[in-house]
C-alpha cells in the first residue's frame, strides 16, 4: 500500500513538474504579413527561440496571430505557404507537409527549402537559413508586420 501511493505521489509530481510553464513569458503577437507589396493569404508564420515556438497563420487580408504567443525578445521568424501539392496535410495518410517540410530542410541547398508548391521563397522558409529576427516587446505587439519579396 505504502509503495503504491509512493509511485502515485511520485506521478503526480512529475506531472505538476512538466506542466508548469512559470518560468517561460509569452506575449500576444500579431500582425500582417505581404509578398510583393500584397497581403498574402494562408501564411503560417512562424516565431521560434530556443525555449518556445509560436505559429499562426494568416487570414484573407494578410493578418495573424500567434496561437501559443512569442517569447519576449529576439525570435527566428520564417513563413511557409504550400498549395496545390501533391502532399497530404493529413498524418494519417502517409507523409504530411510538415515532415516533409522538415526532409526538405534537411536537404536543403544554398538557396533555401524547395517543396513542391511552396509559394514563400525559400529564403523566407526555411527556418535554418531565415535570417528575419523580429525584437518581440516585453508587452507584446499587433505589428509584427512582414514585407516578403519574391525578389532577390
Amino acid at each position: 500500500m505504502i509503495g503504491r501511493l509512493a509511485v502515485g505521489v511520485l506521478v503526480l509530481s512529475v506531472i505538476a513538474g512538466c506542466g508548469k510553464s512559470s518560468d517561460l513569458k509569452t506575449v500576444n503577437v500579431a500582425g500582417t504579413v505581404y509578398l510583393d507589396g500584397k497581403p498574402l493569404d494562408g501564411v503560417k508564420v512562424n516565431f521560434h527561440t530556443e525555449k518556445h515556438a509560436g505559429s499562426g497563420k494568416t487570414l484573407t487580408d494578410g493578418t495573424y496571430v500567434l496561437v501559443q504567443g512569442a517569447v519576449p525578445g529576439e525570435n527566428k521568424v520564417y513563413f511557409s505557404k504550400v498549395v496545390n501539392s501533391q502532399i497530404s496535410d493529413d498524418p494519417e495518410s502517409g507523409m504530411d507537409l510538415p515532415q516533409f517540410e522538415a526532409m526538405a530542410i534537411a536537404a536543403g541547398d544554398e538557396t533555401g527549402v524547395t517543396i513542391p508548391g511552396q509559394v514563400i521563397p525559400g529564403r523566407y522558409c526555411d527556418p535554418t537559413k531565415s535570417d528575419i529576427t523580429f525584437n518581440v516587446p516585453e508587452a507584446g505587439t499587433e505589428s509584427a508586420d512582414f514585407r516578403l519579396s519574391s525578389k532577390r
